[in-house]
Parts: structure tokens; C-alpha cells; sequence
């Protein structure tokens, strides 16, 4: 190889080099911007009908989310503004009427005089179970799959008659409003919720709605009757 090619090849070398430490430098830095912090995320899907009409599943598609941080969420409040600014009001709002849409679900006699405003402040929402808060987030319709299958899964593992399994799924669905100061029929759904969970095949699609009626339940086994009397 002549001088000159060697030359070409080396000055060739040297410029991919520094491409690739560029590239390399590049990602470290966005992986390291303090205006977002990485959230690993999974993503479940519901088992679908083929072509062919057979059961299948697309697989649970795991992503590294990049999330505003404290960094981050001053910088929009401080300096962005806008439609940014205007998005961050919306989340928070989001969050104010899922609970309030929690409350007004436990007791049809809510209204705007006695609706209990103390429980929808940011620091008492903040202080719930995460199971809890999350739940008011489950949509109507995963609470909807999660009761058609608890009624098909149960009855062969419980060998209870479908009309007590009716029963339990119209409780469930109603985060037990119903039965809140029936301990011992609130100790016996947290039972079956357990058996349900082990027997169902969809344990991953309705881990959220099994997790947040759990919480429930222990919060409401766990309130003494001073505590209940007081809020009479």
C-alpha cells in the first residue's frame, strides 16, 4: 500500500472514530439530562383472536420512558410555559377528578354541600396507597374485563353457584362501597381476590385492579370503630 493510501485510510479511521465517540457522547449526555429522569415501563396486551380464531397474546413490550423531573417540571413552570405549561395543569386536574370520581362512587349521597373536600387535597391524595391512587386510573372497561373473568375463573375454583360469584364481582366493581364496614365479608373477598389471582391465566392484565381492591380492603379492615364513629 502506498504512503499516500495509508494516509487516506488512516485519516478515514480517525474521522469514523470521531464520529463514533461524538455518537457515543451524544447519548451519554441526553441519558444524563437532569431535566428528565428514565422510567422503566411495561406495556401488557390482552389476549386477542387470530385468523384462525386461536388465543394469542402479543408479547409485554418493555420501555426506559423518559419523564420530567423536579428539574424538569420547574423548567416548564418557569421558563416554557404554554401549551407545556398548559399539559402539566391537565395532568394535575386528571388526577383531582379521578378521585373525586372515586369518592362520589362510594356514596350516592354525595353532593356538593357534604362531598368530603379534605380527602381530595394534593397532600392527602399524595398519602394514599400507590395501589389506591393508581385505581381511580384503571378504565372502565379493564374493570369490566376483570369482572367477566373473575366470573368465569371462579366458580370451578370456589365451587360456589354463579349468583354468589355475581355477587362478589358487583362489590368488587363497586371498590366496596357496599360492604365497607363488613369486616368479615371484607376479609372473605380479600380471600378469594387471592385465589382468583393464583387461578386466573390474565393474572398480568389485571394485576392493578387485584392490587388496588387489596389495599382497599385492608384500609377498611384496618379502620377502628372510633375512627368509624367519627365520620358518621
Amino acid at each position: 500500500m502506498s504512503d499516500e493510501n495509508q494516509t487516506q485510510v488512516t485519516e478515514n479511521t480517525a474521522g469514523d472514530a470521531v464520529t463514533s465517540t461524538a455518537e457515543i457522547h451524544a447519548a451519554i449526555k441526553a441519558k444524563f439530562n437532569n431535566l428528565v429522569d428514565v422510567k422503566d415501563t411495561k406495556f401488557h396486551f390482552k389476549k386477542t383472536l387470530n385468523e384462525l380464531k386461536e388465543e394469542v397474546k402479543r408479547p409485554t413490550v418493555e420501555l426506559a420512558l423518559p419523564v420530567p423531573s423536579v428539574e424538569g417540571l420547574i423548567d416548564i413552570i418557569s421558563n416554557k410555559g404554554g401549551k407545556e405549561l398548559d399539559l402539566v395543569m391537565d395532568a394535575l386536574y386528571e388526577v383531582i377528578v379521578q378521585r373525586a370520581r372515586e369518592l362520589v362512587n362510594e356514596d350516592e349521597g354525595v353532593n356538593q354541600d357534604n362531598f368530603p373536600f379534605d380527602k381530595l387535597s394534593w397532600e392527602a391524595i399524595a398519602n394514599l396507597p400507590k395501589a389506591e391512587r393508581r385505581g381511580g386510573g384503571i378504565s372502565k372497561e379493564v374493570w369490566e374485563a376483570f369482572g367477566a373473568d373473575y366470573l368465569e375463573v371462579m366458580p370451578a375454583v370456589t365451587g360456589k353457584k354463579q349468583e354468589a360469584i355475581e355477587n362478589a364481582v358487583k362489590i368488587y366493581l363497586n371498590k366496596f362501597s357496599t360492604v365497607k364496614t363488613a369486616k368479615p365479608i371484607l376479609a372473605k373477598l380479600k380471600e378469594q381476590l387471592a385465589l382468583y389471582i393464583g387461578s386466573t391465566a390474565k393474572a398480568e392484565e389485571f394485576t392493578e385492579c387485584v392490587d388496588f381492591l387489596v389495599n382497599k380492603a385492608d384500609n377498611l379492615l384496618n379502620v377502628d370503630e372510633a375512627s368509624l364513629l367519627a365520620n358518621l
